[in-house]
């Protein structure tokens, strides 16, 4: 009969170089995205504002149940922030990740 201890040991081996390489992080971005990443696509972002935001906010943006954003000089940054966080009725997060810097770009540059 054999000794559990090889596969035992082969586990405990995997186990900590598994524990020791999450705790180093060694494939961690490093600190910052491209600014192209972090300042989404305006064109995608009129593709997902006409799924995502035009029931509320109007097909041209000019308001409906949601308050009005072409013309009102909002940044990129500001409506990344209210996407993540929501604001009065609008929920957080309905649009995330590059889905939501291609909305703040395209919502930018309308707002101008």
């Amino acid at each position: 009969m054999r000794s559990p201890a090889g596969p035992l040991a082969l586990l405990a081996v995997v186990a900590a170089a598994t524990f020791g390489l999450a705790l180093w992080h060694p494939f961690s971005p490093s600190g910052s995205a491209p600014a192209t990443a972090a300042a989404g696509n305006p064109s995608r972002g009129a593709t997902i504002f006409a799924a995502s935001c035009a029931g509320c906010h109007g097909a041209d943006a000019t308001g409906g149940v949601g308050p009005a954003l072409r013309g009102r000089g909002l940044t990129a940054a500001a409506v990344r922030a209210v996407i993540a966080t929501g604001k009065g009725a609008m929920p957080a997060g309905i649009v995330s990740g590059p889905d939501a810097a291609d909305v703040a770009a395209h919502v930018a540059s309308i707002a101008e």
